[in-house]
């Protein structure tokens, strides 16, 4: 579909964080290219790339347009991101499944991204993603299973992802960030017309 096909297009910033080297900006390039670019060098993010990924509302013709704060993952780069988050109360959190670190360190983010925003009544929502799940078996240090409890148990929904050709799942979290924001406003618009049929 062309955009002008969409009923209404809705808009929000995205925090996609995690540690350096967990494949962030391989995922968002995968699903911006619909699995046509996946980078073929490493080249670390230096702050924030901001990036637009257009998410069609399954089952709707709704479109959402992310624009997707993809964030450095080195630990000096955390006290410069704040000014970045201020404003965002959606997020994929990114780590590794070869790398039990970069797992704890989803931890750390959150927190971190909860802390940076100004309005924090509203809550955050996120979605936590597991990368290079095609890597054996025998390679992986976090077991689905437990990410899936962790996520569940902070209010996420869990994706074991592969950004490597030809992707796998890559889809599935933007899919998941766009239908919240569309929730949200379905809900925002009941609440907006409930209110103005009792004035």
């Amino acid at each position: 579909m062309k955009i002008t096909d969409y009923t209404a297009v809705l808009r929000s910033k995205v925090a996609v964080c995690g540690n350096a080297t967990v494949g962030k900006s391989a995922l968002v390039s995968m699903y911006t290219s619909q699995g046509q670019k996946f980078p073929k060098t490493y080249s670390m993010t230096m702050g924030v790339d901001i990036i637009l990924a257009q998410v069609p509302v399954p089952d709707t013709t709704i479109l959402v347009e992310l624009f997707l704060y993809d964030t450095a993952g080195y630990d000096v780069a955390k006290d410069t991101l704040a000014p970045n988050w201020d404003g965002i109360y959606y997020a994929i959190l990114v780590y590794d499944v070869s790398s039990q670190e970069s797992f704890e360190s989803c931890k750390e983010w959150l927190e971190e991204l909860k802390k940076a925003r100004l309005d924090r009544e509203r809550p955050l929502k996120a979605v936590l993603v597991a990368t290079k799940s095609d890597l054996p078996a025998q390679r992986h240090q976090v077991s689905n299973d437990v990410a899936e409890v962790w996520a569940n148990a902070n209010g996420m929904e869990f994706f074991a992802v592969s950004s490597a050709p030809p992707g796998l799942n890559v889809e599935a979290p933007f899919t998941a960030i766009g239908k919240a924001i569309h929730k949200n406003y379905e809900e925002k618009l009941t609440a907006y017309q409930d209110a103005c049929q009792n004035y």
